[in-house]
């Protein structure tokens, strides 16, 4: 359906193009709602920091990219620790970033208090208070529905879609959201202190695991020489040295203790979607998994239909890429996101006599992820196949010992949900400021 707008001279937006996405009617709209009672500019509230730092620096500084803003509070788990060779933003606790970066991905974080300084992506615009004020309020107005739609018609390029750094900190914050700035506060505030909870809960699950399977106690010495048999290697089939290395076969036979695979416990579940015009669904993708364990979407239309949209997903199952795996993202399906869809960059995995909540636990154990990385191939986008996947060693606790890390990771997905429900009512409470 055909839209237009009329825009006179005068009323051209300072610092952008004339294309006419930039003055699309919806985000003209929008752009009225939140000047419509006065107010003051984003840039009268914050800065935008500009301070880099090179490779040189970043050692003892975790380092995260856009994926981990998607859980809107970041979270340490998340660093990456293969990629330090780039120039990197310095940012620190109290700042609130944004991905400059397809706006659709909703990628808006704040730096809770543990993270003292980080080190993020140069395609984060990164927000800093001025004059010692709480910005926290920021987060869920910048992912409110009318600032997000103001964004996603103001960027340009159709690759990797931007906007310009002006058009954010010109957004103007109504009165009626600044009246709330204390209480939007206190509710993002309230959600760090629970997701907080949510992660130090898993990583005693973890602990738990680890120390069960015996993995604490594995020598993980690195060698600079080794030597195997012609043996090992033709029934491996494979002579990449990495996987040789005494450090990764005392992990492989430690836990091919018990003699099963991850094939023995679950089923691949292959649910096939097929798209439906009109009909819009819930897209989960990579970039949609938190460190909790919990997976995020987005509502995706019928006819917008992403080509990696592939599998259909239930409660309690386990998703895990496939791609990338060193990164350790997987995650349980929830009871409401029952039917929901996955990418074809995940597998989905159906636990048969094991937990869903240990199958996640073990996934995500740092050493079964560098394990499962010894079996990616490419360079570009390394993957492990679900066929290898199936064949990964896992050994299963004794029964008292699962117990206790279901019942820790449940807790800790309560407390994921309920840091999700306060940010949820925060966003709320600024979207009926705005219109009311």
């Amino acid at each position: 359906m055909a839209v237009w707008s009329v825009i006179d001279f005068g009323s051209l937006f300072q610092g952008v193009d004339i294309a006419a996405e930039h003055y699309h009617p919806d985000k003209l709209s929008a752009l009225k709602d939140l000047q419509k009672n006065g107010g003051e500019l984003v840039c009268s509230f914050a800065s935008s920091a500009r301070v880099h730092a090179g490779s040189n620096i970043l050692d003892g500084i975790p380092v995260f990219d856009l994926g981990a803003a998607t859980s809107h509070i970041l979270d340490a788990g998340q660093a990456i620790k293969d990629e330090r060779v780039s120039v990197k933003k310095m940012v620190r606790a109290g700042d609130v970033l944004i991905s400059r970066l397809r706006s659709y991905l909703r990628q808006v974080a704040i730096v809770p208090p543990v993270i003292k300084q980080a080190a993020v992506s140069t395609e984060f615009i990164v927000l800093h208070q001025k004059e010692q004020r709480n910005i926290a309020f920021l987060m869920p107005f910048l992912l409110s529905a009318p600032v997000q739609t103001i964004l996603a018609w103001s960027q340009d390029g159709n690759e990797h879609p931007r906007y310009n750094e002006a058009v954010l900190l010109g957004l103007p914050i109504p009165n009626s959201v600044l009246d709330l700035s204390d209480s939007l506060n206190t509710l993002v505030e309230a959600a760090q202190q629970k997701a907080s909870q949510a992660r130090d809960v898993f990583q005693e699950a973890e602990a738990i695991l680890t120390a069960a399977l015996g993995l604490d106690r594995v020598d993980l010495t690195p060698r600079l020489f080794y030597e195997d048999t012609y043996a090992h290697a033709a029934s491996a089939a494979r002579f990449d040295a990495e996987y040789y290395s005494p450090r990764m076969q005392n992990v492989i036979n430690t836990l091919s203790a018990g003699g099963k695979t991850i094939g023995d416990v679950v089923s691949l579940m292959k649910r096939r979607f097929k798209a439906i015009p009109g009909k819009p669904f819930d897209y989960i993708e990579i970039a949609d998994i938190g460190t909790a364990g919990t997976a995020g979407s987005n509502t995706v239309a019928g006819e917008d239909t992403p080509s990696r949209a592939t599998w259909i997903v239930k409660p309690g199952d386990i998703i895990t890429t496939t791609v990338r795996p060193i990164r350790r993202l997987s995650a349980i399906i929830l009871p409401e996101q029952d039917c929901f869809v996955c990418s074809s960059g995940f597998a989905v995995l159906r636990p048969r006599d094991i937990e869903p909540e240990l199958l996640l636990t073990y996934l995500r154990l740092p050493l079964v992820a560098e394990l499962l990385n010894l079996h990616t191939t490419a360079s570009m986008y390394p993957a492990i196949s679900t066929a290898d996947l199936l064949r990964v060693p896992l050994q299963i606790p004794d029964e008292r010992t699962r117990t206790t890390i279901a019942s820790k990771v449940r807790d800790s997905l309560d407390s994921r949900a309920e840091s999700i429900r306060l940010l949820d009512e925060a966003k709320n409470m600024v979207e009926n400021a705005i219109v009311s």
